[in-house]
């Protein structure tokens, strides 16, 4: 039971005396007991500082402000020392129809709780990493990004770094990928944005406003604007000289910020010996030559292959067999001697031309093309790749960070549910880590 729970519950709980006060003569000589839904009023607005709106806060405020309105009335006849104890017909029907919607508020409570935050096998080290001795940042009024550098105590890699960009809304503690891959044991730097609002989780809700009603292209939309790609691309140099020396080095990137990374992929050829992609089905894909991306269609919260590709409008179309090979042979987690070492990727990864820059053209295309190396020979065509794209259906809300954990409302009203135990992010970092062994 997360913390967020027991609050509304405490919410709701403070309000039952009030509603019961016709029914029950106890309660009716209770003189006070109007002041109870402004004390839960002042609860809920509490709850909703600290802990963050969803959905469901918000009808629960709803819910309290009116049964607060239906006391006003009761409040000033206390203050004035009058008997507050009468109901006539309509205020008894009114409270019984508020305690039927207190019994779905309960019902709701429950059904719409968020999931419990990750739990890890070893005790994490967590670090601020300070970025603001950053040029572009001493030219901005505010500061785009911070970074975290989290590491498993005792057991962390030294010698790979991964940096993460997946967490949105940042609420001051690891994001589920950063979390789970510190716990394998990678030494991970997490790069986010931190709202500049009381309720952080309503700039996600000013961003879902914009794709409500739409068929197709149902994404965040991205972070594309040039003092923030200027911005991104200094605090990931800025990572990498601190930690990255003498490291294997990879980008996990999903959400509003893999139009970034791949900006700063084109402009700095061979930074990573590996970038993945968390994308879905109706996000366009990274401009990369497709002879340097790998492109994996997953259907479920457990990452199983899918045989089936997904079109922009999400519908599905059938991917050949060499493409399938080649997906099977990284999601089922193939051996690092079926691929070239890392070493010999980074020499290549050179070879990008312009065709690795930025194309609005190209970006207009969200489904993978079959690779014609994989059509001669699947098994030789995944060795190397230094792109990575693992692409998810639309359902399961890949892009909106942990939506699916956090606020199950909005979930399922965007046409999702809710993620147990968070498995699709599990799911997304242990295809993370089968690419690095892959590599």
């Amino acid at each position: 039971m997360t913390d967020l729970l027991l609050s509304q519950l405490l919410v709701l709980l403070i309000l039952l005396p009030v509603l019961l006060r016709p029914f029950s003569k106890n309660l009716q000589k209770g003189t006070a007991i109007p002041i109870l839904p402004f004390i839960s009023l002042f609860v809920c607005i509490c709850t909703i500082i600290g802990q963050d709106i969803v959905l469901f806060s918000a009808l629960l405020f709803l819910f309290v402000v009116i049964v607060c309105l239906s006391e006003i009335i009761r409040l000033i006849a206390f203050f004035q020392g009058v008997l507050n104890d009468f109901y006539g017909i309509a205020s008894i029907i009114f409270r019984i129809v508020l305690l039927l919607l207190f019994c779905g508020m309960v019902y709701a409570a429950f059904r719409f709780a968020p999931e419990a935050h990750t739990k890890t096998e070893h005790q994490l080290v967590i670090r601020s990493i300070d970025l603001t001795d950053i040029p572009q940042r001493l030219q901005q009024k505010r500061q785009f990004f911070e970074g975290r550098l989290i590491e498993r105590q005792g057991g962390a890699d030294k010698k790979a770094l991964v940096i993460v960009t997946e967490s949105y809304p940042d609420f001051g503690y690891p994001g589920t990928i950063a979390t789970l891959l510190a716990d394998q044991g990678y030494t991970v730097a997490e790069l986010y944005t931190t709202p500049h609002r009381i309720i952080s989780r309503m700039d996600l809700y000013v961003r879902l406003l914009r794709i409500i009603g739409k068929k197709d292209a149902r994404y965040l939309a991205k972070e594309t604007e040039p003092h923030i790609s200027s911005a991104f691309s200094d605090s990931i140099e800025t990572i990498l000289s601190r930690y990255g020396s003498n490291k294997r080095l990879f980008l996990y990137t999903e959400g509003i910020y893999t139009a970034l990374a791949e900006y700063f992929c084109a402009a700095h050829q061979g930074a990573f010996t590996g970038v993945f992609f968390n994308l879905s089905a109706e996000e366009p894909l990274p401009a990369i030559p497709e002879e340097r991306m790998q492109t994996v269609y997953t259907d479920a919260d457990d990452g199983a292959i899918n045989s089936a590709a997904y079109n922009p409008a999400g519908t599905d179309t059938t991917t050949s067999d060499a493409v399938l090979s080649t997906t099977a042979g990284s999601e089922s987690g193939g051996t690092a001697e079926q691929y070239t070492d890392a070493v010999s990727t980074q020499n290549t990864q050179g070879e990008l031309d312009a065709a690795a820059k930025p194309n609005p053209a190209a970006n207009t295309n969200s489904a993978a093309k079959p690779n014609p190396a994989a059509e001669a020979n699947p098994a030789a065509a995944a060795p190397g790749l230094p792109f990575y794209c693992r692409i998810c259906p639309y359902r399961l809300l890949t892009g909106f960070g942990s939506l699916r954990a956090d606020d199950v409302l909005a979930a399922e009203l965007l046409g999702s549910g809710r993620s147990i135990g968070r498995k699709d992010k599990a799911a997304a970092a242990a295809a993370f880590q089968r690419y690095v062994l892959s590599l």
